[in-house]
């Protein structure tokens, strides 16, 4: 008995199929293979993640950054995304306390802004997520430890005055807003010093520009031992010098400018062949309803500072907020 021809035909057309497809499956086998290859050989970490943030695949620089799972743990076991970020954690890689529970949230939420992840040996490492087809997720890890650190470097070159290492004029104006309006909202007392050093330029013209520059530098280091952590030190330029006091009234502030003054003259600089002597003249000024913004107690001090100096320079001078209560200390 005979097939029908329409069996026959399906009989030889089957092996001719199943070869078909065998060639089919091995070049995408080796379609696979090849970009496997590619991948392994990009110089920042890879991670692809499935809809069920399965990892499916991982190149060798990423285990070298993570050192945990092998690139062949990860294709043999396709261990979940959170296994991978508890192995980070136990092989102390990276130095977040919820390290896990912020990975796993932001790799959820599809969230494409880039996040950078500092490591346990001071390596910043910055990711970008994309979403895949499905549900997957593509992680790309990327050393800016550089670019991290001159933008920090810019930032800190930006805030210093690069004589002394304290604040400049520019940061110490947006520190000190930030503070008036505290203390504005809170009615807190806040308490301004404005600080000069006195005939500065016969220093110079005795000892020289340089001898004069280390001055600056003393007096910078003095005041610093003088302040709080929470007191704004800044040089706003020349010779002088900026000092705002958080919660400290006119009679508390007072104290601290006596203090920084009489420090000043007990420790003349010794850098030199001999001792060089300096002193201060400071202007202090308090907080008070009838100003309308740090300028005015910015003003206020320095209107004290200048009191100070024409009085004969070396004393401390306070500013009240009716102008009248002049209080002197120290001896010309």
């Amino acid at each position: 008995m005979t097939r029908p021809r329409s069996e026959h035909s399906r009989s030889l057309r089957l092996p001719a199929v199943c070869d078909e497809l065998a060639a089919q499956l091995a070049a995408a086998k080796q379609e696979l293979e090849t970009l496997y290859a590619a991948l392994d050989n990009v110089h920042s970490g890879l991670l692809l993640l499935d809809g069920d943030l399965r990892v499916v695949y991982s190149n060798p620089v990423l285990h070298r950054m993570f050192n945990a799972f092998s690139a062949e743990d990860i294709r043999k076991n396709r261990p979940f995304y959170r296994d991978l970020l508890l192995g980070a954690m136990s092989a102390s890689a990276v130095k977040m306390d919820d390290y896990v529970a912020r990975r796993l949230a932001w790799v959820r939420s599809g969230d494409a802004t880039p996040m950078d992840l500092p490591m346990a040996d001071g390596v910043v490492l910055r990711c970008h997520l994309a979403v895949l087809p499905g549900g997957g997720r593509m992680l790309i890890y990327s050393d800016v430890t550089d670019i991290v650190r001159n933008a920090e470097e810019m930032e800190r070159l930006a805030t210093i005055d690069g004589m002394t290492g304290i604040y400049n004029r520019r940061h110490f104006l947006i520190l000190a807003d930030r503070e008036w309006e505290r203390a504005r909202r809170y009615n807190r007392p806040l308490s301004f010093l404005m600080l000069d050093i006195d005939h500065f330029k016969s220093i110079n013209d005795k000892f020289g520009h340089e001898a004069g520059d280390r001055i600056i530098v003393h007096l910078a280091h003095l005041a610093g031992h003088c302040k709080r952590a929470s007191d704004v030190l800044a040089r706003m330029g020349g010779e002088e010098f900026a000092l705002l006091l958080p919660e400290t009234t006119l009679s508390r502030a007072k104290t601290v400018a006596e203090r920084l003054r009489q420090s000043v003259l007990r420790k003349p600089l010794t850098e030199s062949r001999w001792p060089i002597r300096a002193s201060i003249s400071v202007g202090v000024a308090e907080a008070s309803a009838e100003m309308e913004s740090l300028s005015d107690l910015m003003r206020a001090a320095d209107q004290a500072l200048y009191r100070a100096k024409r009085a004969g320079r070396n004393q401390t001078v306070c500013w009240t907020a009716e102008n009248k209560a002049r209080v002197k200390l120290g001896a010309a």
